[in-house]
């Protein structure tokens, strides 16, 4: 006797997922600039090891300038940079960083014992110096090499090392404990500074509770998703899938996606059955949300043109999306007044396509302060 397929709350289209997400992601029309933080925070954060990438990030789906993505970040402290999923600089929303700081400190987020083993450091000299590092931070606003004098002074020089290491190293863990943030740059040197006193507001919060919120809004910019899809965007720690499933069974409903399985808010159901169909062209920049958001990739690109956006190292390239799909990848040079476009497009564009990229063009040099604007298509 044939098995009964599972059952499904509804059968989707990837059409109707892709303006769904592009909905979310505020990819259809770009939101005004009063809402720059709540749109940063309603797809997640954005991805900021390349500090350049996350401004444009910002930029395509919020009406705003460079500036006004500095000004949040410095001035106004609504937005706020530090290491958070997938141990990656992101830049989120100030009020929101207690709440991924609640879910990743506890035992969604632990140290590597291979990691400790490699750097030599035993797992009480790894919290004594987590602990060291905020209490250095008190009050302060430290360039790297002044924190590593002043918690590295009268430790092994083991230790010294562990703090000079690249990428972040012993930094990490102590921002996912919501005790290190990015403060200004001074000069060419970057700053870090305590997130209580930077932000002057803070919130403890239940980490279970926590995990199971930044899933909820996972599910809200990126859903339908898998348990795997919101795993690797976390981070790949073991068990948080389970965790944020089990916490959010009351809230899911099953759906098939074109015959694949994923899970859906409920409360997302009617809206994603209507969405209607959209047709937009985005230039989106590298390390986007948007491409970042799932385990795979193959709903949006083709297999033969992976290679293309997930590069070596860990690069996403910059991509033209069409209707939601990868049709193409984009570089640009920024020179005296003038923002120059190259785009390597994966098959023939349309027309109206090509149209499209270039004002999608003028808006990101109006963005970065570009008078003119030049775009060639491969």
């Amino acid at each position: 006797m044939k098995a009964k397929p599972p059952y499904a709350a509804a059968e989707l289209s990837w059409a109707q997922v892709h303006a769904f997400r592009l909905e979310r992601h505020h990819l259809v029309q770009r939101a005004p600039k009063k809402d720059l933080a709540r749109v940063v925070g309603e797809i997640g954060g954005v991805q900021a090891q390349v500090m350049s990438a996350a401004e444009q990030q910002v930029g395509v789906r919020v009406d705003c300038e460079v500036g006004d993505v500095r000004d949040a970040l410095w001035k106004r402290k609504t937005l706020v940079k530090t290491w958070l999923m997938r141990g990656t600089l992101h830049l989120v929303p100030a009020e929101d960083l207690p709440l991924f700081t609640a879910a990743m400190r506890t035992r969604w987020i632990r140290v590597n014992n291979s990691w400790l083993k490699f750097v030599q450091l035993s797992e009480l000299e790894f919290r004594s110096l987590i602990e060291a590092i905020g209490e250095a931070l008190d009050g302060q606003v430290l360039t790297r090499e002044e924190l590593i004098a002043k918690v590295g002074k009268g430790r092994p020089e083991r230790i010294r090392e562990v703090m000079k290491s690249g990428w972040g190293g012993i930094l990490k863990p102590v921002a996912r404990s919501g005790l290190l943030c990015f403060g200004p740059s001074r000069g060419q040197s970057v700053t870090f500074v305590r997130p209580q006193q930077w932000l002057g507001a803070w919130r403890e919060l239940d980490p279970d509770q926590a995990l199971i919120e930044v899933g909820r809004r996972y599910f809200r910019a990126y859903g339908p998703a898998t348990r795997q899809d919101f795993a690797r965007w976390w981070g790949n720690w073991p068990g948080v899938g389970a965790a944020a499933w089990t916490g959010l069974a009351e809230e899911l409903v099953p759906v098939t996606i074109e015959g694949r399985s994923a899970a859906l808010l409920a409360s997302d159901l009617d809206r994603i059955r209507k969405q209607p169909a959209t047709t937009s062209v985005q230039l989106l920049p590298a390390f986007d949300p948007y491409v970042m958001g799932h385990s795979s990739r193959d709903h949006i690109v083709e297999a033969a043109n992976h290679s293309k956006v997930s590069r070596t190292a860990g690069w996403i390239s910059a991509v033209v999306l069409v209707d939601g799909r990868v049709a193409g990848t984009w570089s640009h040079v920024a020179a005296k007044g003038t923002l120059r476009i190259s785009v390597e497009p994966f098959q023939r564009l349309a027309a109206k396509t090509k149209v499209e990229i270039q004002r999608r063009a003028e808006s990101l040099a109006e963005m970065l302060g570009m008078a003119r604007t030049e775009v060639g298509i491969a």
